[in-house]
């Protein structure tokens, strides 16, 4: 079986907002009017997180962490889909019903569950997500 890229194996599927523990990308910061600043190419999360202290807080409400999909032991998996994915996109679309025009740049787009199992109207209301991981 073939994914949408054509590749015989689907990529490892990333969840676009994962706490600091499980973070293996840094998505971007989150700007003062609560959207995401993208930052591409892909940078490790290690990278981007070094220079803060082990005991800093609420690094998620300021920065988007990406990192791997861990499917059932997720409190969101429904058991064949990401549930927070799905409602952020009905939301979204209730709130904001113009459909933005472009796509952001994502460094996880191809690997990105909320993409893979949503589509592009995932990409518009994962720029206004801020990971609450208290």
């Amino acid at each position: 079986m073939t994914d949408a890229t054509g590749s015989a194996h689907p990529p490892e599927r990333m969840c676009p907002s994962t706490p600091r523990a499980n973070a293996t990308v840094f998505l971007g910061m989150i700007t003062p009017a609560g959207r995401v600043a993208y930052v591409t190419p892909q940078l490790p999360a290690t990278t981007a997180l070094a220079s803060l202290p082990d005991a800093e807080s609420a690094v998620e409400s300021r920065y988007r962490l990406a990192g791997p999909c861990v499917t059932s032991s997720c409190g969101f998996w429904t058991g064949d889909h990401c549930g927070l994915g799905a409602r952020l996109v009905e939301s979204y679309r209730q709130t904001n019903p113009a459909a933005e025009t472009g796509l952001p740049h994502c460094a996880i787009r191809r690997s990105c569950r909320w993409y893979a199992e949503q589509g592009g109207a995932a990409c518009g209301a994962c720029s206004h997500v801020v990971t609450d991981a208290r």
